[in-house]
């Protein structure tokens, strides 16, 4: 025992220290994954609340009962929308819409709507 040149104790320190490299990695890892799962789930939350908020607004285009230049805000389950009917010409109406969820997230789009040839003419996201 008198040999011995301590090549136990560094080669250890080695092994734990790799080891505690691939511990760090994997964990980032998880991290990034939950990160990207609740962006891709806020997306798709803002993406249906988008589809009910441009439903109501159009429907209420359509049937003339849309209130002008006041901003109507309705709550959902997963968060809330608000829009805004403008009328640029007598038969057209610019329709501005922004969603938010529950966590914040927000995403706003607008459109124009032709009455006279019942369809939307422009459609932008921002």
């Amino acid at each position: 025992m008198k040999d011995e040149k301590g090549f136990i104790m560094p080669s250890m320190m080695v092994i734990v220290f790799f080891c505690l490299l691939i511990t760090a990695h994997i964990s980032m890892s998880l991290v990034n994954e939950k990160k990207f799962y609740e962006e891709t789930k806020q997306y798709y939350t803002l993406d249906s609340i988008m589809q009910v908020a441009v439903e109501k607004s159009l429907k209420e285009v359509k049937r003339g009962t849309a209130l002008l230049n006041e901003q109507i805000s309705v709550n959902t389950f997963n968060g809330q929308f608000t829009y805004l009917v403008q009328e640029v010409s007598p038969l057209i109406f610019n329709v501005s819409i922004t969603c938010q969820t529950n966590e914040g997230k927000e995403y706003t789009a607008s459109y124009q709507y032709d009455s006279a040839k019942n369809e939307m003419n422009v459609w932008s996201e921002y």
